[in-house]
């Protein structure tokens, strides 16, 4: 069988529509700054002393004043209330620095310490504590305890979280799974008199116009096509373009060759050729030549915010780009005028516009081999996945955190909503977002947070979206990728910036030399793994 980039995904297929509703429960409703529980968890306590449940919890040191510390706040103790109190169980919440949460667990599960509940984005972590055996194969206790987060999360997500045929991790639903998109400058189209590009031969004109044309007149400052650091922690990347040079592959080629850590996409047939065509644009000026420098992006984000950058690649619908406050409100301020739109122009050899996309799973959340609390543990996630219950965690109480408009929940922004409000995302676990029940009104409702961008945001989304692609999935660890993922993206980083950089004329041996080198520090190694794990499912 030959499929391009794996399995395609149309913006309106039915493999991106996301389940129906969350799974029912109470009818009870949000009332007041304590809603009434729902009629699972609001039976009379068991006689005898609680146990305790331990959570691991977040703790991304941006708490807002007066909001309380991340392991006792409003949520925390609404959560006591709502499920603790009912089920004779004491919830205590361990904070885990966000920056250092791989590092800390990993001290955490060896020593044996760690909470009931865990969890962690990193599959390379999770493949460890599978293969040392340090977690709980949890699926008869889902089957037994956990009905309503079954329902929610479905077969599919589900799986995310099989390993040899076990139920080690509950991934967590996400329920948008769009990354990048890429903008243009409208007005500088439109000034030269050129269409929004839909091919990638449209965008390299474009790009070369705004070099020899400078439509915004930067005094010969113009970058026509803006990105920072690989690997950096900016939110643009050149790699949704050099990607869709990558020619049609085979399934087993496909599930050999398409992993993002480590970044086996340097070996991928075509590739180069995108990787090239990056070279090209930096010998013709078309691109920041000190990209490389921008470790943090912020010369990127200076750039955009004063007018010099005429297009890049993006996360979509990102709050850096459309919140108020940040860089198109600041353009807008610099370059009175200024206006970017959302374009989907990089075209493979079939027409099409290929992207990586995530998973519908998101983080895996973990019950540690050590744990004495499994059952309450699937039971917590259980009453988490409780339609009433999941909407209030991930929105609120209505008139205290939120009003409704057009039949969405949209945030209130003061001091004190935000107090109560600011670690929602770290408590609601079991689910990546927020669950409308449908694409098509999860896009909407994810739009309300740019009520200055709705439209480009909408369709940033859309275009992220569009002939997306997720990583195939395989049902045991990769041992390699394991061994040697650091030694991996380092040296996949240092051959695309390197190549980009190169004279034109030693671009090919520069890249075939540090290509060889991946091989050789390990990355063959994961392709033959990987290669072998296919044969093996099949």
């Amino acid at each position: 069988m030959n499929v391009n980039h794996g399995k395609w995904f149309g913006i309106t297929a039915s493999a991106l529509l996301l389940t129906g509703m969350l799974a029912g429960c109470s009818d009870n409703k949000d009332t007041g700054d304590q809603p009434t529980a729902s009629p699972e968890t609001s039976t009379p306590a068991p006689k005898g002393d609680p146990v305790t449940l331990k959570v691991e919890v977040f703790d991304r040191g941006n708490a807002p004043a007066g909001a309380g510390p991340v392991d006792n706040n409003f949520w925390t103790q609404w959560i006591q209330k709502n499920f603790g109190d009912p089920n004779n169980i004491k919830l205590e919440f361990v904070p885990v620095p966000r920056n250092q949460e791989v590092a800390k667990l990993n001290v955490l599960m060896a020593t044996g310490d760690a909470p009931d509940i865990v969890f962690a984005y990193d599959l390379n972590t999770v493949n460890n504590y599978v293969k040392s055996g340090g977690l709980t194969d949890v699926g008869s206790l889902i089957d037994q305890y956990g009905p309503n987060l079954k329902k929610f999360l479905g077969t599919e997500v589900l799986s995310y979280g099989l390993f040899t045929g076990k139920q080690y991790s509950i991934p967590a639903k996400r329920t948008l799974q769009y990354t990048q998109s890429s903008y243009i400058r409208k007005d500088w189209l439109d000034k030269l008199g050129l269409p929004v590009p839909t091919t990638t031969e449209q965008f390299y004109n474009a790009m070369k116009a705004f070099k020899e044309k400078d439509p915004g007149n930067t005094g010969g400052k113009v970058i026509p096509f803006g990105f920072s650091a690989l690997g950096g922690s900016g939110i643009n990347t050149p790699i949704v373009l050099a990607s869709s040079f990558v020619e049609k592959l085979s399934e087993e080629d496909f599930y050999a060759l398409s992993t993002t850590r480590p970044v086996l996409e340097l070996m991928k047939p075509g590739f180069k050729n995108g990787v090239q065509f990056l070279n090209k644009m930096n010998h013709e000026g078309l691109i920041d030549s000190d990209f490389a420098l921008d470790k943090d992006g912020k010369t990127f984000e200076k750039n955009v915010a004063n007018g010099l950058v005429g297009a890049f690649t993006a996360v979509a619908a990102h709050p850096t780009l459309m919140g108020p406050g940040n860089l198109f409100d600041t353009l807008k301020k610099n370059v009175p005028g200024a206006a970017y739109v959302a374009m989907d122009p990089f075209t493979n050899s079939e027409g099409k516009h290929p992207k990586n996309i995530y998973g519908p799973s998101g983080m895996h959340i973990m019950i540690p081999k050590a744990s004495k609390r499994a059952v309450e543990a699937i039971k917590y996630l259980d009453w988490m996945s409780q339609q009433d219950v999941l909407f209030t965690l991930t929105n609120g109480i209505e008139g205290q955190h939120y009003t409704l408009e057009n039949g969405y929940p949209k945030a209130i922004t003061t001091d004190e909503a935000k107090q109560t409000f600011y670690n929602n995302v770290d408590i609601a676990i079991v689910v990546n977002g927020k669950d409308f029940g449908s694409l098509e009104k999860n896009i909407e409702a994810t739009t309300l947070a740019f009520p200055d961008y709705k439209d480009i945001a909408k369709q940033s989304i859309l275009n992220a979206l569009a002939d997306g692609y997720t990583e195939p999935r395989f049902e045991r660890p990769i041992e390699a990728e394991n061994k040697y993922n650091k030694t991996l993206v380092d040296k996949s980083q240092e051959a695309i910036v390197k190549s980009i950089l190169a004279k034109p004329e030693e671009f090919s041996k520069i890249y075939d030399a540090l290509s060889q080198e991946f091989l050789k520090l390990g990355g063959q190694a994961v392709i033959d793994e990987r290669r072998e794990a296919y044969k093996e499912m099949k």
